[in-house]
Formats: C-alpha cells, sequence, structure tokens
C-alpha cells in the first residue's frame, strides 16, 4: 500500500526546501538544476519530492507534523532572541571600534565597482 500521506520536508531552513531553492538558484543563474526524485522528511523516511510540503497546514502525516512544529518554535525563538539582542545592543561592538570613514581617504577601484550610485 502507497503512503496517502503528505510529510515535512526536513530542510536546514524550515519552509525553505529544495523546490525554494531550485527557484532561487534559477532566478540568479539562469540555469535550472534538476531536482531530488525523493527528499528526507521529518519521520525520518524518504519520500518521492510531490508527497511533501514545506507549508504547515498542508502536512498530514502526524509524526512530521509534531516535528515541524518543535522546528518552527525553535527557529522562532532564536529570531525572538536576535530581536531581542538588536533592540538592547542596536550598534556591534565592532561598529563602535571601527573609525569612521572620511571622504578624503583613497579608494580602490574595487570598493568603487560597488558602490550604490544614486
Amino acid at each position: 500500500m502507497k503512503d496517502p500521506h503528505v510529510h515535512a520536508e526536513k530542510t536546514p531552513v524550515p519552509g525553505f526546501g529544495h523546490a525554494a531553492i531550485r527557484s532561487t538558484i534559477t532566478e540568479a543563474t539562469g540555469l535550472v538544476p534538476s531536482l531530488p526524485k525523493t527528499v528526507g522528511t521529518g519521520c525520518r523516511l524518504r519520500r518521492p519530492i510531490a508527497m511533501i510540503s514545506t507549508a504547515p497546514e498542508k502536512i498530514t502525516c502526524l509524526v512530521c507534523r509534531e516535528w515541524a512544529r518543535e522546528e518552527y518554535l525553535t527557529w522562532a525563538g532564536m529570531a525572538r532572541a536576535a530581536a531581542k539582542l538588536a533592540e538592547a545592543e542596536p550598534r556591534s561592538a565592532a561598529a563602535r571600534r571601527r573609525p569612521p570613514r572620511t571622504t578624503s581617504a583613497p579608494r580602490s577601484a574595487l570598493t568603487a565597482r560597488f558602490e550604490v550610485i544614486r
């Protein structure tokens, strides 16, 4: 019997699976990489890419749903902690130690290439 459930794709960053990576590479380079036939899931099985999802409301495998919930809560906690640090310390220690840049300082050709022209 085939597995009728939709599984959660196991990715380094929740919600950003193989399909999202493929579209990003395509937009950046114009080349279309091929997708794998099977991918790892939250329930530690390999399933066809057609039977996976990164959207929590579409996941029907209960083990994958629990795994995705824990993963999303972990990443949300990290984002919350990073936001608190940014609010508490808006300027990093490295930015404070760096001397202010003067306009009369010579610039390299590489720096001039990446400067934004307004």
